[in-house]
């Protein structure tokens, strides 16, 4: 018998609620919660907005469309409302993170899975189920290919690696057969990227991207569905995934088996690039324990190596999507605020 491939070996793990530990499930359950209030407070965003406009636009102004998004009473395709819930529950920039990972879960698995919900109705067991496996699958591909070394060369680990995850996520939820999640997973190997380019900029298309990919996920599904075929060695082809992306790739994260990564993804408290919230934190502490605002002078952070270069941007601007990675501006919206919350990017702050 041959031996398993690493697609049939990540999709081995159907998990089943009742075997996951009570600790996993719980913070599955979390994870949802947060998802969907990142989704609902992005969607009043201005990349939000605009997400759903265009969604709309490509709909038809939602004419015989099936899908809701999500926070209004408005219906789009199916796909355009997978996209649209996606770049809104990221662009306010407080969505989940697995940091080992480099990858951004929640914003991308959760919306998908409700517009999945919406057209081919489940339960809440098959909904946290697949949100499990969306998440760990996103995790596991992430943690093989080292994903956070991809943005040194341009590329965004989320992306990159959410399609997996979402097409894993819908796989469960539909609680397709072993060789129908694979197959999807070796279409959605086919529909992997996304570049951060713009990131400096501010450019809210960006965030177009990142919805891009959730719907990739789920257009591999829709794919297989209808008779696709994806490879079967999709990461370990001299060609696949893996191999393309990093030199040595971390096989053992594609192997089914313990640990659970949904643990270990973080929630964010601030609306702001993710390596900027330890010098948030301990700024606000000071604040609120030592010192006034008064009397800084001037502010000096420190970070790793690796990211300075993605949060070391003095120019002023009054771009939120360039603002909320610029180590400066947060840093001194957060000193004069007195708190980082999702008015601190206002232009109304953000020119004075």
């Amino acid at each position: 018998m041959a031996e398993a491939t690493l697609s049939e070996k990540l999709s081995r793990r159907h998990i089943r609620l009742d075997d996951v530990p009570p600790g996993v499930v719980e913070a599955a359950k979390l994870h949802i919660l947060d998802s969907l209030g990142c989704l609902l407070a992005g969607s009043r965003l201005e990349p939000g907005k605009l997400a759903y406009d265009l969604a709309l636009a490509s709909s038809g102004n939602g004419s015989g469309s099936a899908s809701t998004l999500l926070g209004t009473d408005s219906r789009v395709s199916f796909l355009d409302a997978v996209q649209a819930m996606s770049v809104a529950a990221h662009c306010g920039e407080m969505d989940d993170i697995h940091s080992g990972a480099g990858t951004c879960i929640g914003g991308m698995v959760v919306p998908a899975l409700v517009a999945m919900a919406e057209k081919y109705g489940g339960n809440g067991r098959d909904f946290l189920e697949g949100a499990i496996v969306g998440y760990e699958t996103t995790a596991r591909v992430g943690l093989a290919i080292n994903a956070p070394s991809l943005f040194i060369s341009g590329w965004w680990p989320s992306t990159v690696c959410g399609v997996f995850g979402v097409a894993a996520a819908g796989a469960k939820f539909l609680r397709w057969s072993l060789d129908g999640t694979v197959n999807a997973l070796g279409i959605a190997s086919l529909n992997a990227g996304g570049m951060i380019t713009g990131g400096h900029e501010g450019t809210t298309a960006r965030h177009l991207t990142f919805g891009r990919a959730a719907q990739s996920g789920v257009f591999s599904l829709l794919a297989a569905r209808q008779g696709f075929t994806g490879p079967k060695r999709a990461f370990e082809d001299p060609r696949g995934f893996c191999l393309t992306l990093c030199g040595e790739p971390r096989w053992k994260y594609l192997h089914a088996s313990e640990p659970y990564y949904l643990p270990a993804v973080a929630f964010k408290p601030y609306p702001c690039a993710r390596q900027l919230h330890a010098g948030v934190e301990a700024l606000l502490r000071l604040l609120q324990n030592y010192i006034t605002r008064t009397v800084i002078e001037e502010i000096e952070l420190s970070v790793p190596t690796a990211v300075a270069s993605l949060v070391n941007r003095p120019a002023a601007s009054t771009n939120r999507a360039a603002t909320l990675g610029s180590g400066q501006v947060v840093m001194a919206a957060t000193a004069i605020r007195g708190k980082m919350d999702l008015t601190s990017f206002d232009k109304r702050f953000l020119k004075n």
